[in-house]
């Protein structure tokens, strides 16, 4: 059904207490909101990736933390970083097998600057769950934020991940741009290269565009540090159809962890405009590629060209918290300036309860 002016609320309403189960295959409902219907009755917008969505015309606000994470990034948020780092070894104590609860030490850790201790309690989650590639990844995404402390054992957890998960497109670029962050270009073009010939499940939707257009980045970067292998890169390139990167863009791509949920992004630009999945375009440029709906991404809202409406403000909404529990992902910023010089920012998060958005900070003008 089709939601109209004063009924829409009770129609939404209705159709929420129905609950019919999120599987494909079975009775779906769409909503649109009233905005995006066409003035002149025609059909509705492309609903891909939102084909089980309900629409709600008024978001809540729903905290981001829960137990003993919400106190220790309460104190955090408030200064009080010994604080912190007590509760967080105290919850560390009581349950020494809880990733949060050493996601929350490596925290508290880092904000009071010590960054190989730090490395060392992000590092234990890797410890605990050596065959868990999600964790691994959750992990070397903490580890990317401490430079030279971690960066190395993010690489050797991103390779091990791949290993164990080759089917996953978001470990092939997370892999990619931590061997580039290490200064190795070569081997971020290669891990690449072979994610973009092996190919991956529809349900990853655009993850094929987003890791072609990062082996793009990564060439451009190659080339910049070693132009006598340029015609060497540009065969490779071609061979895959493809071509160096050489305009300016900005791109954000947003990863997560957990399986059979959903987690939406959302940009807001300096002009007050709003992308997401209801409405992927920003009128001052720049798209959201797709939607995924059924875990890990990744998804990509990218701006070609330099960009005309800093500032850029960022969420992600844990829209389906699913039978995976929390959520735990990252944020890639990624500028590129046209001639093979990359600024690579990790925004990584966590969010625990169903319907809350996390603020990923925002961009605010080149590098």
């Amino acid at each position: 059904p089709i939601c109209h002016s004063a009924t829409e609320r009770c129609i939404v309403a209705a159709i929420r207490r129905w609950r019919f189960p999120r599987t494909e295959g079975a009775v779906s409902i769409v909503t649109y909101p009233f905005s995006l219907l066409p003035r002149d009755g025609g059909a509705p917008p492309s609903s891909q990736g939102a084909s089980r969505r309900v629409f709600d015309p008024v978001e809540k606000r729903v905290a981001a933390f829960s137990g003993r994470m919400a106190a220790v990034m309460q104190s955090l948020e408030s200064g009080r970083k010994e604080r912190a780092l007590e509760q967080a070894i105290a919850w560390r104590t009581a349950e020494p097998g809880s990733a949060l609860a050493y996601l929350a030490l490596g925290e508290a850790l880092r904000a009071l600057g010590d960054r190989p201790q730090a490395a060392r309690a992000f590092g234990s989650i890797i410890d605990l769950y050596p065959s868990r590639a999600d964790l691994r990844r959750f992990a070397a995404g903490r580890l990317e934020t401490l430079g030279e402390a971690g960066i190395a054992l993010a690489v050797d957890s991103y390779e091990e991940a791949v290993r164990q998960r080759p089917d996953h497109p978001s470990g092939h670029r997370l892999l990619a741009y931590a061997l580039l962050a290490a200064g190795k270009p070569e081997r971020a073009f290669r891990a690449l290269e072979a994610a973009h010939k092996r190919g991956f499940a529809d349900r990853f939707l655009e993850a094929r565009r987003v890791l072609g257009e990062d082996l793009e980045l990564v060439a451009a970067a190659w080339a910049s540090k070693a132009s006598a292998r340029r015609p060497e890169i540009l065969r490779a390139l071609a061979a895959l159809g493809m071509r160096i990167s050489d305009k300016p863009s900005l791109r954000f791509v947003l990863t997560w962890e957990t399986d059979a949920n959903d987690v939406d992004f959302h940009i807001h630009d300096g002009s007050g405009s709003h992308a997401s999945y209801r409405a992927p375009r920003l009128p001052s440029g720049g798209a959201l590629y797709a939607d995924v709906t059924s875990g890990y991404g990744p998804e990509c809202f990218a701006i070609p060209g330099v960009p005309k409406a800093y500032p850029y403000r960022l969420e992600a909404h844990y829209y389906n918290r699913g039978p995976m529990g929390y959520g735990m992902g990252k944020l890639d910023v990624i500028r590129h300036d046209g001639k093979g010089r990359i600024h690579h920012e990790v925004r990584p998060f966590v969010v625990m309860n169903s319907g809350a958005f996390v603020p990923l900070g925002a961009v605010t003008g080149p590098r």
